[in-house]
């Protein structure tokens, strides 16, 4: 199920749903343009504006003064202030995408386990707004909690839906594993894995609990919230998570727990975000998850999925993220390595 992202400089939509009558197939990888990504643009975009107006305001000065001369030296001017726009944009480019990592437990250290590349995912640095951080949410025992009770740990958070049949069940299998490896090599007091629902109506503690324990055994460092609508959709406006309501199919399908028919589907993208030790907010990767030989689907879960999500899970797109991916995030987050096995 995809999303229908917006970005800006220059500003564009891309329409990845499906044509009328079709039923949307796999969320794409980055299927609405990510906030943060926006963010990135507009700086960007911000300053090369400013490169770019001085450049403009070079090349008058010098084409005012050689205006009387041969058009020679006017055309020198202009490749002087061509030449000073493209030095601009560049130190736009260096600026804006070779952030150096922070200092260890706060999200990775100078000089250290260098941070993972473009080609698995986007490096961020923005702070959880207090407003976010305190939104109130619910655990699947029914206690409440928020983002900011994880306070000292590094976070691993993923957008889900219980009743996905396409991709959240591999996302989570997958999340689910990184927390086994993870677990494995002595790290557990550090990371805190966070499922939150994007469903909060149909996705009550109730449905998470019975949800999470179809990844037995369950790691203790693996939580999934829920919330009011209200809340829930602040969350995700903020972190930029697509989600929009749509018909469900017919026949309807059932609540996998339940029995019950369902009245309505979400289309959503699928991402995972990366927090460090003080509520910042350091990697994106987005797409969904690549299960990978020896990480377990539930049957439950593997038998709920439609036709597109036993194509998701037997042929994975090779954009899809892995745990050896997620990982390697960790360990940059936390400054050490981490063994894997060879199940990841």
């Amino acid at each position: 199920m995809e999303g229908r992202p917006g970005e800006r400089c220059p500003p564009r939509v891309v329409d990845f749903r499906a044509s009328p009558g079709q039923k949307p197939a796999a969320r794409a990888t980055g299927p609405r343009g990510r906030a943060a990504a926006i963010r990135l643009r507009q700086t960007r975009c911000a300053t090369t504006t400013s490169g770019s107006a001085t450049a403009r305001t070079l090349g008058k000065r010098i084409a005012t003064v050689t205006k009387d001369r041969p058009a020679l030296w006017v055309t020198l001017g202009w490749w002087v202030a061509l030449i000073a726009l493209a030095a601009a944009t560049t130190l736009v480019c260096q600026a804006t995408f070779a952030s150096a990592p922070h200092a260890a437990g706060t999200g990775g250290a100078r000089g250290g386990i260098a941070a993972p590349g473009t080609a698995v995912g986007t490096a961020m640095d923005e702070a959880l707004p207090a407003d976010i951080a305190h939104l109130p949410l619910t655990d699947q025992d029914g206690r409440s909690t928020d983002l900011a009770a994880f306070h000292g740990k590094i976070l691993m958070i993923s957008d889900t839906m219980t009743l996905c049949q396409e991709t959240c069940p591999l996302d989570t299998a997958d999340l689910v594993q990184t927390a086994r490896e993870l677990d494995a090599d002595g790290l557990a007091g550090k990371v805190e894995f966070v499922t939150i629902t994007i469903d909060p109506t149909r996705d009550t503690p109730a449905q998470l609990s019975a949800y999470r324990d179809l990844y037995r055994p369950v790691p203790a460092n693996w939580q999934a919230l829920t919330g009011s609508a209200s809340a829930v959709a602040a969350l995700w406006k903020f972190f930029g998570v697509y989600i929009q309501k749509v018909a469900e199919g017919s026949p309807p399908d059932v609540n996998w727990r339940t029995g019950q028919k369902l009245t309505y589907d979400l289309d959503h993208s699928d991402e995972i975000f990366f927090l460090d030790a003080v509520g910042t907010e350091r990697f994106l990767i987005e797409g969904m998850g690549h299960v990978a030989a020896g990480t377990a689907v539930p049957e439950a879960m593997a038998k709920y999925l439609d036709a597109q999500g036993l194509a998701n899970l037997r042929a994975p797109a090779s954009d899809g993220w892995t745990v050896p991916q997620a990982l390697k995030t960790l360990s940059w987050l936390l400054q050490r390595p981490i063994a894997q096995s060879s199940a990841s």
